[in-house]
């Protein structure tokens, strides 16, 4: 049982659960029709329920809520039943960040604001799974609210669903900037122009995902390349090595030095020109 202490609309009300003293947001078709505040409501098995922190990023969860139109907060509970559907541990809490979110996005489309996101490849390459899950939101927004959100907007929400994982959108957003500035760099370099959709490229995006997962449970790669590569594809390594030494210093973290070699021969094989 739950006392209700705020009613969003008549799927979606905001409860006091007495038992375990926590406060929840309940998700269910009819939940809160012809309730009352302070009414106890039984909690059904079937509805999406969401553990609420009093704070979010975006403030207080109360201030949030309050400002919030509930069609938001369905559209962020259904991105986020599909990703439970792919990963065990998520952050509830991000289902009102999310919403709050997407509503920005949307007040803006609305005003004529073209959204713009120049990472948008990084962050797909990067987080398949969720760019995957965010896809989704495109014809749940289309379906609510006869609005066509672009790909562009599906990578911020793909980054919002990667915190809901992996606990910062800030952190996520981070590596693709530096994934972007990277390759930018390359292309500068080397005076050539990438296929964003090439192996090559995909395969780069790859090796940078992997690379900062080896970071964050540091696991050590066992084969050096670093001489091998240094005298064979001397420019790439040398790109390598700026690259890692560009990581440390936005993620302040110390990588292996046998990483740069790993890296070179990606690199080489996006700068090969095409036959």
């Amino acid at each position: 049982m739950g006392k209700i202490i705020k009613l969003l609309n008549h799927n979606a009300v905001i409860v006091h659960e007495t038992q375990t003293n926590q406060v929840l947001l309940l998700l269910c078709k009819g939940i809160g029709f012809g309730k009352k505040i302070n009414e106890q409501v039984e909690i059904p098995s079937d509805c999406d329920m969401y553990h609420l922190n009093p704070m979010t990023s975006k403030g207080t969860t109360v201030d949030l809520l309050r400002k919030l139109d509930p069609i938001y907060i369905e559209i962020s509970s259904q991105l986020l039943s599909l990703a439970k559907g792919h990963y065990q541990n998520i952050d509830e809490n991000i289902v009102l960040a999310l919403g709050d979110h997407i509503a920005f996005a949307i007040e803006r489309m609305r005003k004529g604001m073209e959204i713009t996101n120049p990472f948008s490849n990084e962050i797909k390459f990067l987080y398949p799974q969720e760019y995957e899950i965010a896809k989704h939101a495109k014809m749940i927004i289309k379906e609510k609210l006869d609005i066509e959100i672009n790909d562009d907007e599906i990578g911020y929400i793909t980054l919002h669903i990667h915190s809901a994982i992996d606990h910062s959108v800030s952190e996520g957003m981070l590596v693709a900037v530096i994934v972007n500035e990277s390759i930018h760099e390359i292309t500068k370099k080397y005076g050539i122009d990438f296929d964003v959709n090439s192996i090559s490229y995909g395969r780069l995006m790859t090796h940078m995902k992997y690379l900062l997962a080896r970071l964050k449970k540091q696991e050590v790669l066992t084969l050096d390349m670093n001489e091998y590569t240094q005298k064979t594809i001397p420019q790439s390594y040398e790109m390598a090595k700026k690259i890692i030494l560009k990581i440390e210093d936005a993620l302040n973290i110390l990588i292996p030095n046998n990483e740069i070699g790993y890296l070179a021969i990606h690199i080489e094989r996006i700068c090969q020109p095409k036959s």
